[in-house]
């Protein structure tokens, strides 16, 4: 393996050959391709219609070499036309066996769309001798092999589906949002439906040499996927997915002329990387995120722990007080020593003389507001949830963290002054 890794060739002085003349006319059809594939995508994902984008890009297949096999030619137009009408065919028939029959709908996908494709191979296979129709480029793309034609047809197609969008933005969005409430404001749901398809269909078919229909469908999903990590907002999501369709394809040119590699896997790798950068890093839902916000609230935990602990047992020794805690607390001394260093620098602990530690009149407060929370929280759970009193101390000690809720609690529990152990409610 290292040896197979050694003999890569890779060539870094060529990254910027894809925006040389020769070959900017693939470069400027793959981001094209790129970015209509992520508009159409945010739709696809937001609809759950990943599968269904899948099954349209196979199904394609002999629609296209049917048209090749009456027209005998390679030009895009009657070769999208093909492609769309087989596409549409294979919306309706995936629409009639789930509603015919008991499969579900993405087990009807898998039917359709497998047979389809299977009858675009055996088309295939079944061309004169000498036919040239590059199967392969067909199946994973080769934009070196875009043409003047290619690239027109590209463009037309991206500024038809954009202007369908923009100008059918509110109808789309609330079919994809809740197609019920869309329907019951006369929005025609199947009409949508069947153009969002066509549009896919379409934008497929064009983008054939740049992408090739097994890889356009990850130019459809995954930077759609990447947009949805970032944001909340749809109309943001679309402009980031187109943003980083472009950014796949451009990027992936150049890493295709670097490692002499193909063109389209190299796009969607790119895509790919992009789309693990939001999955780590997103503010909002990111794995690195998420585990910083469950880290931090850890840490308050023990704070809140430790100060409620200090306010029970009371000023301690500083030679027993580590033991004391840990004790009380079930936790490490270690991590008790941290909390209270981190304590003392909040202002929230601090040491009365070289032999003791208490809390500070804020954190005397604190702790106070936890006991409360604390017994406020086992009244609710004895009187309202019908726990025995035994058993709301641990639930109580899961709950009191969110004293945001004291006030609310205590009005509602009719402002007690005892818990259910006879202990007193601090005011």
């Amino acid at each position: 393996m290292i040896t197979s890794l050694a003999q890569l060739s890779v060539d870094w002085s060529s990254w910027s050959l894809p925006w040389s003349r020769f070959y900017l006319q693939g470069t400027a059809c793959s981001i094209l391709v790129a970015v209509t594939c992520g508009v159409l995508g945010c739709f696809v994902v937001l609809r759950r219609m990943a599968l269904i984008g899948d099954a349209l890009s196979h199904a394609i297949l002999p629609g296209v070499v049917i048209t090749y096999m009456v027209t005998g030619d390679t030009q895009p137009v009657p070769l999208l036309i093909g492609a769309m009408i087989a596409g549409l065919l294979a919306s309706v028939l995936i629409n009639l066996v789930s509603r015919h029959s008991r499969t579900k709908e993405d087990s009807s996908i898998g039917i359709v769309f497998t047979a389809m494709f299977a009858a675009g191979i055996l088309l295939t296979g079944s061309l004169p001798r000498g036919t040239h129709f590059d199967l392969k480029c067909f199946l994973f793309g080769d934009a070196l092999q875009v043409g003047t034609a290619d690239l027109v047809t590209m463009a037309v197609i991206s500024a038809i589906v954009l202007t369908l969008i923009t100008a059918l933005y509110h109808r789309l969005k609330l079919v994809s949002f809740d197609p019920l409430v869309a329907a019951a404001m006369g929005v025609s749901v199947g009409a949508m439906h069947y153009l969002l398809m066509g549009m896919l269909s379409a934008t497929v078919v064009a983008g054939l040499k740049s992408t090739g229909v097994v890889l356009v469908v990850a130019m459809v999903i995954t930077p759609a996927s990447a947009a949805y990590q970032l944001t909340n907002r749809f109309a943001v999501m679309l402009w980031l997915s187109a943003l980083f369709g472009a950014v796949s394809a451009a990027v992936g040119m150049s890493v295709a002329f670097v490692f002499n590699a193909s063109t389209g896997p190299a796009m969607v790798l790119v895509a790919t990387a992009i789309f693990a950068a939001s999955m780590l890093l997103s503010p909002g839902h990111g794995v690195v995120f998420n585990r910083l916000r469950r880290w931090r609230l850890a840490r308050h935990v023990r704070n809140e722990d430790v100060l409620k602990a200090l306010y029970s047992l009371g000023p301690q020794p500083a030679a027993t007080h580590l033991s004391a805690l840990a004790a009380h607390l079930k936790m490490q001394p270690a991590r008790i020593g941290r909390t209270l260093a981190r304590l003392r620098r909040e202002d929230l602990v601090t040491a009365v003389n070289a032999t003791e530690i208490a809390l500070t009149p804020a954190g005397t407060r604190h702790a106070e507001e936890m006991v409360r929370a604390h017994r406020l929280w086992e009244t609710y759970l004895a009187d309202h949830a019908g726990l025995p009193p035994d058993q709301v101390h641990d639930e109580a000690e899961r709950l009191e963290h969110a004293h945001d809720l004291n006030e609310r609690l205590d009005e509602v529990l009719g402002r007690p002054e005892t818990d259910p152990h006879g202990s007193t409610i601090p005011r």
